[in-house]
């Protein structure tokens, strides 16, 4: 005959269960945080490769620095055009990035919103995206993976991610004025520089 567990036998039971939850479950959410921040900065870049690529072609050009987008203009009018052309917006009007961040430290880091002669947007998966260039010679784009909801962290869902107007390509270590994008540096330079790099060199998987 089987015996049945007592109330005793099942409330132990119980709190082992609750136990080895606690101990578990803090790090399991916190992978699938940076699988759900991952996929969805890779479904970003994927959508800013193709506006690049079809802006190239709208222009019958080869490289993003022969576009009109491409090229310095006072108040980033030619950047938020490309943004508006090649990008599908949600209706919300003013800046989609929260007005604070967080180094991956902690510490306050900077914010996207102060920086000028840029265009940008809130799109409809619920990214946010800023692209500027200036000297016709630097282009970078810095998004929020869920626009203003949190974590609001460089590096966990905000990235900076160069694009490199002469060969088309998005990211590397440097852009062509010099500015370091150093994934071994991910987390200590400002707006995550280095961490699309690093995720790159990771596989698309977030080890930092």
């Amino acid at each position: 005959m089987k015996k049945a567990l007592t109330i005793g036998e099942l409330l132990i039971t119980m709190a082992i269960i609750g136990t080895i939850a606690t101990l578990v479950l803090p790090g399991f959410l916190k992978d699938y945080h940076k699988k759900l921040y991952t996929a969805r900065l890779k479904k970003t870049v994927e959508m800013l490769e193709n506006a690049v690529n079809q802006a190239c072609i709208d222009n019958n050009v080869s490289y993003f620095y022969q576009t009109p987008y491409g090229q310095y203009a006072s108040g980033g009018v030619n950047q938020q055009e490309f943004i508006d052309k090649y990008f599908k917006k949600t209706n919300a009007a003013g800046n989609p990035f929260k007005s604070t961040y967080k180094n991956l430290n902690g510490s306050s880091a900077g914010n996207p919103s102060s920086l000028a002669n840029s265009g940008w947007a809130k799109l409809e998966d619920g990214s946010a995206i800023h692209f500027f260039c200036q000297w016709s010679s630097r282009c970078v784009f810095r998004i929020d993976v869920n626009s203003t909801d949190g974590p609001n962290v460089m590096g966990r869902d905000f990235f900076t991610v160069p694009l490199d107007i002469y060969t088309n390509e998005l990211g590397g270590i440097y852009n062509k004025n010099g500015e370091q994008h150093d994934p071994s540096q991910c987390g200590n330079q400002p707006y995550a520089y280095g961490c699309y790099e690093r995720l790159l060199q990771d596989n698309w998987e977030m080890k930092y």
